[in-house]
């Protein structure tokens, strides 16, 4: 079963996206900034993480950059509401496989999550 942790400051996000891929079968658990995120990942590190850019203690920048230094194979998808080019492009040259724009349907995420794995199983 694939872990998934997703890291978001928003109680009602974050319950959400637990709730939704949950019921898809992914094994979830949720942080609410970058360094509780860590921390996760030293207790049992997931298998694709879904992190928010605007957070306390540790924006999801820095989260993602921390990330990709010590686990550079790890599938990473942001999801924030910057949607301005330059946000998109800051966070793809940090690392994320891919950016998903606050609002979105939980479909939308579902389906970006199993094409990301899709080309991590395939590349692997």
């Amino acid at each position: 079963m694939t872990s998934v942790l997703v890291v978001e400051d928003d109680a009602n996000m974050l319950d959400m996206i637990l709730f939704v891929l949950s019921r898809e079968g992914y094994r979830v658990r949720g942080a609410v900034n970058g360094q509780e995120a860590l921390e996760e990942m030293d207790r049992s590190p997931a298998d694709l993480v879904v992190l928010d850019v605007m957070m306390p203690v540790m924006d999801g920048w820095d989260l993602c950059r921390e990330l990709r230094r010590i686990s550079p194979e790890l599938p990473i998808i942001m999801i924030t509401a910057k949607h301005e080019t330059s946000q998109k492009v800051k966070g793809f040259d940090l690392g994320a496989d891919d950016y998903l724009v606050k609002p979105f349907d939980p479909p939308e995420l579902v389906a970006r999550i199993k094409a990301v794995l899709r080309r991590y199983r395939i590349a692997a």
